[in-house]
């Protein structure tokens, strides 16, 4: 019997900002279920990598799978062709993400704003997509809160709004890039809480985050990025207790005594 492949699998990634060489020959796979921390030090290429994963950017060289099926373009003699629209948004529709900024339409209510893409983009029934949308605001803690609109709510009650969205596409991987980040630090632990819950639920989840003690306790495997690179791999009690690389000891050794 043949292993079912990876949900996300990157071959041979790299990515250029003019001069800037930010992904270099990235290889990495993140399997049905898993959920993958990505840590390092600002500008290491993190963010740029899940950016090119949902093709709100576009690498220069290297391949992207997303559950078994070559996205966003083909090969055909050395050369790479688009995709169709259509086909880069089938596969978008597949991979929900959840950035710094919570990015909510200010004019909507959270049960309009999670309904939004179901209706629009996956041309569900109203009343379907909005049923899903209270029950998916029941799972992040915000059933109290469908007919606010943003500006009532706290970051962190914004933030899991926005997950809520995400989740609404029924995505097969979900995305998070510094989830945490803009938020007040009594916040955090109310999104990491969701997060932890989501990872429960069977998630592939692939996580850039700075919050050590999440990728400890939640990861299945954390992946260490430094300057374009993946220096370094394992399991949580690996990369925390006994990293094999000098460059990831140094790192964890400056953030760990902040």
């Amino acid at each position: 019997m043949t292993s079912a492949p990876p949900m996300i699998e990157v071959e041979g990634l790299h990515k250029y900002f003019g001069p800037l060489h930010v992904l270099r020959g990235i290889d990495m796979s993140v399997a049905a279920g898993e959920v993958v921390c990505i840590i390092g030090p600002s500008g290491s290429g993190k963010s740029t990598l899940l950016r090119c994963l949902n093709h709100l950017e576009v690498a220069q060289q290297g391949r992207i799978r997303i559950d078994g099926k070559t996205a966003y373009r083909e090969e055909e003699g050395g050369m790479f062709r688009p995709h169709s629209n259509h086909d880069v948004a089938a596969v978008r529709a597949q991979i929900g993400m959840v950035f710094q900024q919570f990015n909510l339409f200010p004019h909507l209510t959270v049960v309009q704003n999670v309904m939004e893409a179901p209706v629009h983009v996956l041309g569900r029934k109203r009343a379907a997509a909005r049923q899903r949308a209270l029950e998916l605001l029941a799972q992040v803690g915000l059933a109290d809160k469908a007919d606010a609109f943003p500006e009532e709510l706290s970051g962190g009650q914004q933030q899991r709004a926005a997950i809520a969205r995400a989740l609404a596409m029924d995505p097969k991987a979900m995305l998070f890039d510094e989830a945490t980040s803009a938020l007040d630090p009594e916040l955090v632990s109310e999104v990491l809480g969701v997060m932890r819950d989501l990872a429960r639920r069977g998630m592939t989840m692939l996580v850039v985050t700075h919050e050590m003690n999440f990728a400890r306790q939640v990861a299945s495997r954390v992946i260490f990025m430094d300057q374009g690179r993946i220096v370094e791999e394992g399991d949580p009690s690996t990369i925390f207790g006994v990293p094999r690389e000098a460059r990831t000891r140094e790192f964890l050794r400056t953030i760990l005594e902040r």
